[in-house]
């Protein structure tokens, strides 16, 4: 009996201290608000920068992947390190057969690539020269929706496209007729073709627009005099795939003569400055948390300090110490709870906004690549419920202190003392 008595005085105090830390947070309505905005506004601040920091890695590896360079490339081995024409991929029908059975390929891009001069009758300039089967290079890479003036390669002889910034170097405009010169592989013997501008291309891309220029792939093998390709660009069934080392792709197409790359290995730069996007999320989240905890407390400070009496009387008609520090966490938890609700119907709002708008950096070059769309925020639900409960657990946790200080009240300095 006495016991139940004892539980029955334990869940009565409990019920009491929540009722009275539920008054108390509104007592001073105007800086209960404002601490529940600081708080509101600072967990906006960490979703958004979450959202917009998966979205700008999507962006930018979709950018990097979709506009030219695939998912993976394949190569002869030592060809990346050296550039040497001589170095290319000789049983192309093999390898085709090879990646036709392979089903995480969705679609590939024999490409020959070469140095070049191109000559018009105003200007010369040195241009990358890229031999491709148009058919082919539409699945892999943007190069069909780039064009801006002028058709797409068709197979026909003597077709080139240039890039609009190269075009005007050259001073040169659809119809116009181009000399290339290329060194030859196996001896190194120029050779020259005359070709005749069909289309122009934008990649909006400073690097590709001025010194980037594509011809079709059989004359581009013939200008080399070789028979295979430098490089098989290839559009995998889904973008994480390039992250998995255990698919037999990577087996397959590894081999004593061949080497194949994921798009992270092809611009470590990139990759790297990706992962370090990662821990931006982290760092705002630290300094916008210690900047709650800092108002919190300051808050919670002023709230004991207008109360001390009122604290004083409640200890000395037999409130425990314990009970106090109890109550001034419950309202820490409380106004935690207010932010977070706010806090996240703030955050929706503006992520939504900022996925279906999205937020236009174009032409804004990072590290040597230029964002040509804008980037959407990506919302995840998983990063709303963890930056919510790590809010609310904030909250409660820069109540600690003020709790503890009130608790540790002394009942007659406390009724003694007064604002």
């Amino acid at each position: 009996m006495t016991n139940n008595n004892a539980s029955h005085n334990e869940n009565t105090a409990t019920a009491i201290v929540t009722r009275l830390a539920k008054r108390s947070i509104f007592r001073n309505t105007r800086r209960t608000l404002l601490t529940v905005l600081l708080i509101s506004c600072s967990l906006v601040a960490i979703l958004f920068t979450d959202a917009f920091v998966r979205g700008m890695v999507s962006t930018m590896v979709k950018i990097s992947t979709q506009t030219f360079l695939g998912e993976a490339q394949i190569h002869h081995q030592g060809f990346r390190a050296t550039n040497d024409i001589d170095l290319y991929i000789e049983n192309t029908r093999n390898v085709y057969a090879k990646i036709a059975d392979t089903e995480t390929i969705k679609a590939y891009a024999p490409r020959v690539i070469s140095g070049a001069m191109t000559s018009s009758s105003d200007n010369v300039a040195s241009a990358i020269i890229y031999g491709v089967d148009g058919h082919k290079e539409a699945k892999v890479s943007k190069l069909k929706q780039a064009m801006v003036e002028g058709d797409y390669l068709s197979g026909k002889e003597s077709e080139i496209l240039l890039g609009q910034r190269l075009a005007e170097l050259l001073e040169v405009s659809l119809g116009d007729r181009l000399v290339v010169t290329v060194s030859q592989a196996h001896g190194g013997d120029l050779s020259q073709a005359l070709f005749r501008v069909s289309g122009l291309f934008s990649f909006n891309e400073r690097n590709m627009d001025n010194g980037m220029a594509f011809i079709n792939l059989s004359q581009a093998q013939q200008l080399l005099n070789i028979s295979g390709v430098h490089e098989i660009a290839l559009r995998l069934q889904n973008l994480q795939q390039a992250d998995d080392k255990s698919l037999p792709l990577w087996q397959t197409f590894n081999t004593e003569t061949l080497e194949t790359l994921s798009w992270q290995e092809l611009v470590p730069q990139l990759s790297s400055m990706l992962a370090m996007t990662e821990y931006s999320t982290l760092v705002v989240s630290i300094i916008l948390y210690v900047l709650v905890c800092l108002g919190l407390i300051n808050t919670m400070f002023m709230s004991i300090f207008e109360r001390q009496t009122e604290f004083g009387i409640l200890l000395a008609i037999g409130t425990r110490p314990k009970q106090l520090f109890i109550q001034i966490l419950l309202e820490g938890f409380f106004i935690g709870l207010l932010s977070v609700t706010l806090g996240l119907l703030l955050a929706y709002i503006v992520c939504y906004w900022g996925a279906n708008v999205g937020i236009d950096y174009t032409d804004l070059e990072m590290t040597g690549m230029t964002l040509n769309e804008p980037i959407y925020l990506i919302v995840d639900i998983t990063s709303f419920i963890k930056m919510a409960l790590a809010t609310l657990l904030v909250t409660v946790l820069a109540c600690l202190y003020p709790a503890a200080h009130a608790a540790r009240l002394q009942p007659s300095f406390a009724m003694r003392k007064t604002l």
